[in-house]
């Protein structure tokens, strides 16, 4: 059976349906009068409110392309409004409301870009309004038929003709409020009430291809990192691998190793002296991921040292992870110690970063007679420069940009812990956690001024000015081992030869500073000393941070679109197909619920020519982003049985959903009609 519908702003003419195969025949405007208007239409009820109209004619198409000259058509355009006139356009496909405001005159551009106020009514005469443009058509303007225009000003309303297409509103009308998308700031400014992503901003865009710019902004690094640490939270520990891992630790609970367990149970750590291990948890209480590193075997006799435990609690700086708690636990089957730190999710240090290659290391090297027989300390020590020669060639020295970014974030944790009167005790690679491309993290803190704790002294504080200067020489040490890429490098014996290395690659204030660091131990060092050596790479440093939140910023912006996406289609998940409300079954079937069912299939449901189904996620989100600004673009819904083809706007749409949802919003928060028995 071959359908019919008439659209708005179409000459006659096939007319086809989005995502229906075949064509619908479009009608052009027919006559319209007051004797054949159907019943309870808009148009019937503007027509009978006044007395009795003349039937109205209309030219046909040649007329009108005869009369468009370039001189009428200029009349058509210049022919200046009423003033206070107000009309309201059913095809105005700007997406912004202006009101009029000084310096802008109501007729001084076309329509539907400098439109008069849309709200409020002038005088009673009301002239013919400037042409409007509609859909898909040319925006030329044309004559109105005289009969039309009488027709009209009997019936009290205004009429408006445009290729062959007649329309016909009251003047007395308001612009609905879904169609007020825009408001106005002082008087010469469009601002939309509607969000959608803007796109890539420039900034990032030229990032990508500067020579300058950071690694850490290729795209969908970022959000695959995030994922990466999400990941790593939700990790557990294997019951059948560690079955004596208690189910519960004071607040914590769900442990799991972040370390692969050591070759024996009794390896002591190099750097505390004792067995650690080091756990994710979550807080009971809080439910945040922590990390935990225990001491195993340590009995704590004296509690004056939660002193320094509390100052070190109060710390915070973007380098330094912050001690959160200090415990002792017997649930491991042992006195332990327990330190709780903040949890840095894909962190790892700086000696697996940089050191893990075993020619880095050469551990068997680092006794000057390795157990093959007394050899001469010369003949050793040739063997460890082309052991260090080797792994230079297999891994190259490090950027010199890179050493530097890592001195500012240390100096800058050591100067923030040294001007609390404290020492960080922990400058060891195993202890500097590296998160992301280069940001480092001192960790452990505070762990040795719980373990060496000496409840005799007089002045424990007393002995962190020599702590201090250990800091330092901790530095220059790790900074040399970075610039030789090698920690055969920092060796007494190979100092010599590595500063040789330093001078001949780098620049001539990492050589003055390593040298401050680690020569002269009788002299009082400070980190303060160490800013004239960093000088203006500082501000490297900052552009590349700055850079960096560019790059993040730009992904929450992302992210705030896919948020308001979500919240659209959860309003429109709510109605759609909804069982029932207030008793009524077919609440979900009829009125503006039927609309969105179909704008539903529209966008979800579509199918090509032969039946696969289409899958477009930019027809998707296209069509979402104009259902939340409301804008008055048509789009063509066809029920399932193609029996029904309707032509709604997406501020039309945008109502219903509104309304629709705000039922069912009320139902949901009303108050229940009969209360529970007591």
């Amino acid at each position: 059976m071959e359908q019919s519908v008439y659209v708005s702003g179409y000459s006659s003419g096939p007319y086809r349906v989005p995502g229906v195969g075949g064509a619908v025949p479009v009608s052009a405007a027919p006559p319209v009068s007051a004797s054949v208007a159907p019943q309870g239409s808009k148009l019937a009820t503007y027509m009978n409110r006044g007395g009795p109209t003349q039937p109205q004619t209309f030219h046909d198409l040649n007329n009108k392309m005869n009369n468009l000259g370039l001189d009428h058509s200029m009349k058509m355009m210049n022919r200046p409004p009423n003033p206070g006139a107000n009309f309201s356009g059913p095809l105005n496909t700007s997406p912004f409301q202006r009101q009029p405001a000084a310096g802008f005159p109501t007729g001084a551009s076309a329509a539907g870009r400098m439109s008069p106020n849309l709200r409020g009514l002038g005088n009673g005469s009301l002239p013919t309004p400037p042409p409007l443009r509609a859909p898909n058509t040319a925006n030329t303007p044309t004559s109105e038929p005289a009969d039309a225009q009488a027709a009209a000003n009997a019936a009290q309303v205004s009429v408006f003709s445009e290729n062959g297409t007649t329309y016909f509103y009251n003047p007395d009308e308001s612009l609905s409020s879904q169609l007020s998308t825009g408001v106005i700031s002082g008087g010469s400014i469009l601002l939309p009430n509607w969000s959608a992503y803007s796109g890539t901003p420039s900034q990032i865009v030229a990032m990508k291809v500067r020579s300058t710019a950071p690694s850490a902004i290729q795209e969908n690094e970022v959000k695959m990192e995030l994922l990466t640490r999400q990941m790593i939270c939700h990790t557990a520990a294997d019951p059948e691998a560690y079955p004596d891992l208690p189910s519960e630790v004071d607040n914590f609970t769900g442990l799991c190793p972040l370390e692969p367990p050591a070759a024996s149970p009794l390896h002591k750590s190099s750097t505390f002296g004792y067995v650690t291990t080091v756990y994710k948890a979550v807080n009971i209480k809080t439910g945040q991921h922590m990390c935990l590193r225990r001491i195993h075997g340590y009995r704590l006799v004296n509690t004056k040292c939660m002193g320094l435990v509390d100052q070190w609690k109060k710390m915070a700086h973007s380098n330094l992870v912050t001690l959160r708690q200090v415990f002792t636990s017997k649930s491991f089957g042992d006195h332990s110690m327990v330190f709780v730190y903040d949890f840095y999710p894909g962190s790892e240090t700086l000696m697996a970063r940089h050191f893990s290659n075993p020619s880095q290391l050469a551990a068997s090297l680092l006794d000057p007679f390795n157990g093959d027989g007394s050899r001469p300390y010369t003949q050793t020590k040739n063997n460890l420069l082309r052991q260090q020669a080797a792994a230079l060639s297999n891994t190259g020295l490090l950027p010199e940009s890179l050493i530097w970014n890592y001195i500012i974030q240390l100096t800058s944790a050591l100067r923030y812990i040294h001007g609390a009167g404290l020492a960080c005790r922990t400058l060891d690679p195993t202890k500097i956690l590296i998160l992301g491309k280069n940001r480092l993290l001192v960790n452990c803190g505070g762990i040795f001024d719980v373990l060496t704790y000496d409840p005799n002294s007089s002045n424990p504080m007393a002995a962190m000015a020599v702590y201090q200067q250990e800091d330092l020489v901790s530095l220059g040490r790790i900074v040399l081992a970075l610039s030789c890429n090698s920690f055969i490098a920092i060796q007494r014996e190979n100092l010599q030869q590595s500063m040789e290395l330093v001078t001949s690659n780098y620049s001539t204030d990492l050589r003055n500073l390593i040298m401050y660091l680690l020569t002269n131990p009788q002299r009082v060092k400070s980190v303060n000393d160490l800013m004239p050596m960093i000088g203006a790479r500082f501000y490297t440093a900052l552009d590349t941070c700055i850079q960096r939140t560019d790059t993040l910023e730009m992904e929450l912006q992302r992210d705030i679109e896919s948020a308001r996406m979500f919240r659209l289609l959860t309003k429109l998940g709510t109605v759609v197909d909804r069982t029932e409300l207030n008793m009524d079954t077919a609440w979900a079937e009829t009125g503006d619920r039927y609309m969105l069912k179909l704008f539903r299939d529209y966008m979800f449901h579509q199918v090509m020519e032969d039946g696969r189904p289409f899958l477009d996620m930019a027809h998707v989100i296209t069509n979402l982003n104009r259902l939340d600004a409301g804008i008055p673009d048509k789009v063509c819904l066809m029920s399932r049985d193609e029996q029904n083809v309707l032509v709604v706007s997406y501020s039309e749409l945008k109502n219903c959903l509104e309304q629709s949802y705000g039922e069912v919003l009320s139902a949901a928060t009303a108050k229940p009609k009969h209360q529970g028995l007591s």
